[in-house]
């Protein structure tokens, strides 16, 4: 396996995530604009992008968020995109339409696919990679599964997340 540090892993998920972000099977037009949109920004330092209103303007559009407040904490909440939105009503509808059938005919058949295709993203063997539902859950399963002993000691920061603090 090739050497992985956290900016090779970050660039490779940046990729990633403009690329799932962006494929879905129709594009709306305003998806196309972004499509175009990010195309545009290749080899744009970041901090001129940072003031490209139009760019901004189509990342903007791809989100639902109601547009009479200003959200300041996507961390906690992680809204998605309209696409992404729109995938998992299909994936919704689908499995209600027959539960059983595609939670372990379908969905359950494309969990190790998923797991390969991001540990070849990440560099790193399938075995290494966890699928789990945020980051809260995935830093719990590891606190969770650490055998602490009396006497043993934890050191965090006041910046820490508060809820990871509490695990503890």
């Amino acid at each position: 396996m090739p050497e992985n540090n956290r900016r090779r892993f970050l660039q490779k998920a940046g990729v990633f995530s403009a690329t799932a972000f962006l494929s879905t099977f129709t594009q709306p037009a305003w998806s196309r604009d972004l499509a175009a949109a990010l195309k545009d920004a290749e080899g744009i330092p970041p901090g001129d992008l940072a003031s490209e209103e139009d760019f901004w303007y189509y990342i903007q559009q791809s989100f639902t968020v109601s547009p009479s407040l200003i959200n300041l904490n996507n961390g906690g909440v992680s809204p998605a995109p309209k696409t992404v939105q729109d995938a998992m009503k299909r994936y919704y509808d689908m499995c209600n339409e027959a539960p059983s059938y595609y939670m372990w005919r379908i969905l359950d058949q494309g969990r190790e696919p998923l797991r390969e295709n991001l540990a070849r993203l990440a560099g790193c063997s399938p075995e290494e990679i966890a699928i789990n539902r945020n980051s809260s859950e995935g830093l719990e399963t590891v606190i969770f599964g650490m055998q602490l002993k009396a006497g043993d000691e934890v050191v965090a920061a006041l910046q820490d997340y508060p809820n990871m603090i509490n695990a503890y």
